[in-house]
């Protein structure tokens, strides 16, 4: 498999194809730059608690002199941010789907328009569901699994228990890695061919076991890409933070020009790359589905293959 011509092909595909960043950008949005905040070395708190210390210790005294307004706020807010992500969660599924089919269609040289993909990509809203709750089981469990013998080993010798973690890390790895890929290609599975549910999860596990060394290799390019892009992102997150840190120590209105000018600037860069950055990837694992299956062609079951058999007779 010519992997550099899959990342070639993944990158065409999304240049080319602008108006699927839309799709992307819902796509990546559970974890692309939503996650920047955690990996800021200080945390935004401390950048901004610099800032002007006599601003927090304000909001501090109002939150304690008002606490039934307090309290609704606080509500408020958290029921904004959890039906916040729910749209997000719902939206990503629906336009994972609807990338992967659109990625397909351009393939097939046939055509598409946003509207449709997004039609597509609603279809298998319920199956996609369904499917993220079975992996999200299974991830749990194996959390569990490899957690629960260092923790009992911690209780019984202490510290030297943390040694389990030599063993128990590598064996996540690979969990990941199997887990994954297989979700990755049961996803595609579902679109590419309408498979049922588990009749997918079972080819993509054969699609993983088939393929072992080049479902590796993609897993270790992708691995290698996400650190690069989070860098990335950490070194973007600081060129607009550095400037509002330098203008705050000179003056409050040098603060507000700084924020009013570098927070818009700022959602418009990170919302173009993280559309760029959710199609790409999903591109290039749809374009890997589809090599896999040129390797390995789909066969219907037994049962699809009979009313197929009875249709045309």
């Amino acid at each position: 498999m010519d992997y550099g011509n899959l990342l070639s092909r993944a990158f065409n595909i999304s240049w080319k194809h602008k108006i699927l960043w839309v799709l992307g950008f819902f796509a990546a949005s559970m974890g692309t730059f939503g996650g920047i905040h955690d990996r800021l070395p200080d945390g935004a708190e401390r950048w901004f608690g610099r800032i002007n210390p006599d601003l927090s210790d304000a909001v501090v005294e109002w939150f304690e002199f008002n606490p039934e307004i307090s309290i609704a706020l606080v509500i408020l807010v958290i029921g904004l941010v959890l039906l916040l992500a729910l749209f997000f969660f719902v939206m990503s599924l629906i336009c994972i789907a609807g990338l992967i089919d659109g990625v397909i269609r351009i393939e097939g040289n046939q055509g598409y328009t946003l509207k449709k993909l997004f039609k597509s990509g609603a279809s298998y809203f319920w199956r996609y569901l369904a499917l993220f709750f079975i992996f999200f089981a299974i991830g749990v469990t194996t959390i569990l699994i490899l957690i629960t013998p260092v923790i009992l080993a911690v209780i019984a010798v202490g510290g030297i228990g943390l040694i389990l973690l030599i063993f128990i890390i590598p064996i996540g790895i690979a969990a990941v890695f199997f887990f994954g890929n297989i979700y990755s290609l049961t996803q595609r599975e579902i679109v590419a061919n309408q498979t049922p549910i588990f009749t997918a999860i079972g080819e993509g596990y054969r699609l993983l076991i088939r393929h072992v060394g080049p479902n590796i290799i993609i897993f270790i390019i992708n691995t290698f890409l996400w650190i690069a892009i989070v860098i990335a992102g950490l070194i973007l997150v600081a060129i607009f933070v550095a400037p509002i840190v330098i203008l705050a120590a000179l003056s409050k209105s040098f603060l507000i020009l700084a924020l009013v000018i570098g927070i818009p600037l700022f959602i418009v860069v990170a919302v173009i790359l993280e559309g760029f950055l959710g199609t790409f990837f999903n591109t290039l694992m749809t374009l890997f589905y589809l090599e896999l299956r040129k390797l390995t062609p789909f066969e219907a079951p037994a049962a699809a293959r009979a009313d197929m058999a009875a249709g045309q007779a």
